[in-house]
């Protein structure tokens, strides 16, 4: 296994990969029709048909790009995708990341199998106006847009970007769905094995970012109470939105999260809704090897219905309403083109709302690891390894705090 693990590391790609990253790049030349030349090529592993995303640290992101030639020491690029053409200059550097073939649209596509060379220019007029770059996304003008902004960094223009309608529609447009199944699942806290099913979806937006999960996990596990066998169904599920890049080093949060989990014959918990309304994600670190790093913060309100047995035997429901600190640390990892590390962690400590009592202890903690493989451009193969810490598990249904999954999942990614 290490010797398999050994050679995908050592694996090389000689294109730009997806999510690798040229920094200070300028544009040399910019040509009719959305074609710029910048001075990067072959040395820099650039080549055709390459697809990329070109930003700048203060205007944010400025358009996508498939390479049409590589050179030397140069490339030439057909843009598309591009919300503001002011947002290019021969003034300004600029970050290249490169992204997947499978993000380009399909009316898009087609410029790969054109065959396009461009003569060598030693000196060129730029003319009166040489930025020739033209914006290609529709836009419904308003009074607004006709105000002459103070200056790109006024508050005023800052919040009217942050809820632009059409970059709105533009970023959900661009939304992905992935189905999984896990065939073997494991999990310590009642010998149980499962089918584990679901499906996620996000987008690629590059302001707009949408993520949503369903999952599903059918068990035949030991009761820990009476060592009996019994079938159940645990069913889990959230949604998160963000405002990507409010500044380069932060993100806006909102989530809904949902689970209803039975480990013994009760509801433990019933339901288990948890609902945060504003918080954020600040950005750590970004690199060739580390896709990203992030630390986010949200307050949550806590709602829980737990299904509890009396000492005559009766049934009654224990509910708690109140507020948790969530705390999440994620980062990804790319070993090499074909595999992947992936890692979330949550730690939601609560606190009562009557009295603003604060409990450590009862942390909701749960940790999500991934290996992925990527067989294909869509087909994925995931080892998942969670670990769980609920400490009412323990008050309120007499079951161990501590839980842990073992799963191998068999994952598609398809658009919509």
């Amino acid at each position: 296994m290490w010797i398999i693990l050994g050679l995908f590391i050592s694996l090389s790609v000689s294109a730009l990969s997806s999510f690798e990253q040229l920094k200070n790049v300028k544009i040399l030349k910019v040509l009719p029709n959305n074609i710029i030349m910048v001075d990067r090529g072959l040395e820099d592993g650039l080549l055709r048909n390459d697809h990329v995303k070109f930003s700048h640290d203060e205007v944010g992101y400025s358009a996508r790009a498939v390479c049409l030639q590589a050179k030397a020491t140069m490339s030439y690029w057909k843009l598309y995708r591009i919300p503001e053409s002011e947002a290019f200059s021969k003034d300004l550097t600029y970050t290249i990341s490169g992204l997947a073939d499978r993000e380009i649209p399909f009316q898009n596509a087609k410029i790969r199998d054109d065959e396009i060379s461009f003569a060598d220019d030693k000196k060129a007029d730029p003319g009166p106006n040489p930025f020739t770059v033209k914006r290609d996304l529709p836009q419904k003008l308003t009074e607004r847009d006709l105000l002459e902004a103070s200056g790109p960094r006024e508050e005023k223009l800052f919040i009217e970007k942050a809820i632009l309608r059409d970059q709105l529609t533009q970023d959900l447009s661009d939304y992905r769905f992935s189905v999984y199944a896990s065939p073997f699942t494991k999990q310590s806290i009642n010998d149980g094995e499962s089918l584990r099913y679901g499906f996620r979806g996000g987008n690629f937006g590059s302001r707009y970012r949408l993520q949503t999960q369903f999952e599903q996990q059918q068990s035949k596990l030991r009761d820990p109470q009476n060592d009996k066998t019994v079938s159940t169904r645990s069913t889990t599920g959230n949604a998160q939105f963000s405002v990507n890049r409010l500044k380069p080093w932060l993100s806006s949060l909102s989530l809904i999260n949902y689970n209803s989990t039975r480990f013994s014959s009760l509801g433990t918990p019933k339901s288990h809704w948890q609902f945060g309304a504003l918080g954020f994600t600040w950005h750590i670190l970004e690199s060739k090897t580390w896709e990203y790093v992030d630390l986010s913060y949200i307050p949550l309100y806590d709602m829980r219905t737990t299904d509890t047995l009396r000492e005559n035997g009766t049934r009654a429901q224990e509910k708690e309403n109140g507020l948790r600190h969530g705390l999440r640390l994620g980062f990804r990892s790319k070993l090499n083109e074909k595999v992947s590390l992936e890692n979330l962690l949550w730690y939601r400590p609560y606190q009562q709302l009557a009295t603003w009592e604060f409990d450590a202890s009862d942390m909701n903690l749960t940790n999500d690891l991934k290996i992925i493989f990527n067989v294909t451009n869509n087909f994925f193969f995931d080892y998942n390894l969670i670990f769980q810490r609920d400490k009412l598990w323990r008050t309120l249904s007499k079951l161990p705090e501590n839980n842990t999954i073992n799963a191998l999942n068999m994952r598609y990614d398809f658009d919509i």
